[in-house]
């Protein structure tokens, strides 16, 4: 897959994609807003949400995100940025803008 493959599917223009793309990140998680459930780690496949010395979560690899948006679906209080660009996250992406999401809280590839 090429880079302009890789974009393809989803918008890159907004600037927190921007911000995202200069810092080589797919998915933060805002600490100002995380309440450290947990969910995030529970729902991830890969495990990458970890809890951190100050009890609030963040993702450990965020290159290892296939972006199936698990973890943004169930975060109680919107702390999970996501740039989906790659991965499943650009299906469910071009789903929820098509209204076809489905109701499951973890990925559907």
């Amino acid at each position: 897959m090429t880079e302009s493959d890789e974009t393809s599917c989803c918008d890159t223009n907004s600037s927190l994609n921007n911000i995202f793309q200069s810092l080589g990140l797919r998915i933060f998680i805002n600490p100002s807003k995380c309440i450290a459930c947990g969910l995030c780690e529970e729902v991830c496949p890969f495990g990458l949400p970890k809890k951190e010395i100050d009890g609030k979560y963040a993702i450990v690899d965020s290159k290892s995100c296939v972006e199936c948006s698990a973890c943004q679906r169930n975060c109680p209080t919107n702390a999970i940025v996501m740039e989906e660009q790659i991965g499943c996250g650009c299906l469910w992406d071009a789903r929820k803008r098509t209204k076809e999401k489905d109701q499951n809280n973890s990925c559907c590839c």
